[in-house]
């Protein structure tokens, strides 16, 4: 539905930012389909936003990649329940809040100091310690960790994204679900989390 397609370009980076963990998805050379999980770095070359991440060598997913370099990947989100007993406006068979990005583009495989670019900036990014940053990594680990691996990036050619939070709903029926998912804690807590966040841009004024 319309309303539920995210267009923002910021949006949509953030959004990737805060969950970078993305599944990665091609076609093999005899058609069979190769997935593989890994954290991805968004950013641009000019204008065109780019993923950059890692695979371990010789997988299939591996050699899908480079048999076709057409690729997709899925970023999701929190996702929870919404039920009928919550909303006041009825017949309502209960659905499903999400958030979801799918990124098309073409992958290509970087060469040595692509890939040690990629490794220190998620090693940075994510350690809380600066005296175990990339650069303090002993030289022979490197060396034995660098062959089994191998970096990419994705030059984006499509993006879609689908933020799915109630936004469709009357306000009373909006309030009330935000309510039950932050009491529900957990996963469901961050949907309500989103969701609160995007209020007055739902219900503006």
């Amino acid at each position: 539905m319309p309303e539920f397609q995210e267009r923002d370009t910021d949006a949509i980076l953030a959004f990737i930012r805060k969950y970078p963990f993305g599944m990665l998805t091609g076609v093999g050379e005899s058609g069979q389909i190769a997935a593989t999980h890994v954290p991805f770095l968004v950013g641009f070359e000019g204008e065109r936003i780019t993923l950059r991440a890692h695979v371990m060598r010789k997988t299939e997913y591996w050699k899908a990649f480079k048999h076709n370099p057409q690729v997709l990947v899925a970023f999701t989100g929190p996702d929870a329940a919404v039920l009928e007993s919550w909303n006041q406006k009825r017949p309502f068979g209960g659905t499903w809040n999400y958030m979801a990005v799918h990124v098309r583009g073409r992958l290509n495989f970087l060469p040595t100091e692509g890939l040690v670019g990629i490794l220190r900036e998620l090693k940075n990014m994510h350690e809380v310690d600066s005296t175990v940053a990339f650069d303090k990594l002993p030289q022979d680990y490197l060396d034995a960790l660098i062959p089994a691996i191998e970096g990419l990036q994705i030059e984006v050619e499509d993006v879609q994204a689908v933020f799915k939070l109630s936004q469709n709903r009357p306000r009373g029926d909006f309030d009330e679900t935000l309510k039950e998912l932050q009491e529900r804690g957990g996963e469901s807590a961050l949907v309500a989390e989103e969701m609160l966040a995007r209020t007055d841009t739902f219900f503006p004024g």
